[in-house]
């Protein structure tokens, strides 16, 4: 069984393995290390015996740039992102023209549900709702992502407070938002993350702040989830032992894809995807992050076409591509 290289920053995985400068090792770029993004990746190196170099706690807009550039050979690469690729728009906004040409060349081999937002503050905070937000501090993702638009979505549709006005949105990379958070820099952390990331539990005693029923209402909350990689999903309760919030939260799901050049070859994007997928069930048993993954929805929210050795999967298991997808 191939071992799992966790590289431990860009510079190394730059040096190390550029595509084609060794065949038995692929780069790969996720988030954070105990997040789905690199968990899912770990299934297909740990079950399929193919070896990875996992560069973890990447800001994923620059990876599928990288991916879409040939610097590297498999990312997570969210949906969102994508499409403000192809579009030349939000973070990929100053180098459009580039960003569109990159964009043709991803191509995907599955889709898994990345996580939830997790609305954070810390017990004792006198943070109770959502409109108890304004005029704090609150971390809304890293300032390349585009988890920052996302969360100031999430946060307008639940109480109509708009970031740069009613409160100050802190941008910092996800290593950085943790240690501040706990060191008091912000108030309110939106954290997009898998349900039962240990990460979490090391926040101390913290409450999770749910999405009201008329914020699903909101034309906010209707446009935010045009796109199909974005719904509502519930975090039950009961997860994370520091967590004082006693009831499941209701807030906001989203999905990822799983994402290779183009040029990657048929037979390796099969196996990829044959890995993911046959092992899945095994893997879930003992990384509690993989939980909410639904086998049965491997095309949700897809942004990229599949790769042929991912149709060839998907043809040879019985399941039905579809045709926008080919």
């Amino acid at each position: 069984m191939k071992t799992i290289r966790t590289l431990l920053s860009a510079a190394t995985i730059a040096v190390a393995s550029a595509p084609g400068a060794n065949a038995q090792a692929l780069t790969v770029e996720t988030g954070t290390a105990s997040g789905s993004t690199t968990l899912a990746m770990q299934v297909i190196a740990t079950y399929g015996k193919i070896d990875l170099q996992i560069n973890t706690g990447q800001t994923l807009t620059k990876a599928c740039m990288k991916l879409g550039q040939a610097q590297i050979d498999a990312a997570v690469c969210p949906p969102p992102a994508h499409r403000a690729m192809m579009a030349g728009v939000g973070p990929f906004r100053n180098d459009a023209e580039t960003a569109k040409a990159a964009s043709q060349n991803i191509r995907s081999l599955f889709a898994f549900s990345g996580g939830f937002f997790h609305a954070i503050v810390r017990d004792g905070s006198g943070v109770e709702t959502w409109d108890d937000l304004a005029g704090l501090r609150v971390f809304t993702g890293p300032p390349a992502g585009t988890a920052n638009s996302q969360s100031q979505a999430i946060i307008k549709a639940a109480s109509g407070l708009i970031a740069g006005e009613d409160y100050e949105a802190v941008r910092l990379g996800w290593g950085a938002a943790m240690q501040g958070f706990q060191d008091g820099q912000f108030d309110v952390m939106m954290f997009p993350t898998s349900v039962g990331n240990a990460a979490l539990e090391q926040l101390g005693a913290i409450h999770l702040m749910t999405l009201p029923d008329e914020a699903l209402e909101t034309e906010t909350w209707i446009e935010y989830t045009k796109q199909e990689s974005r719904d509502v999903g519930m975090i039950p309760a009961g997860v994370y032992s520091n967590v004082l919030t006693e009831t499941p939260v209701r807030t906001a799901e989203y999905t990822m894809q799983a994402a290779v050049h183009m040029g990657m070859d048929e037979d390796t994007a099969y196996r990829m995807t044959k890995a993911f997928w046959d092992n899945l069930a095994e893997a879930k048993k003992n990384i509690r992050v993989l939980a909410t993954i639904n086998p049965d929805e491997p095309f949700k929210g897809l942004s990229a076409k599949l790769h042929p050795g991912a149709v060839r999967y998907y043809k040879e298991i019985g399941i039905e591509v579809p045709t926008n997808l080919m």
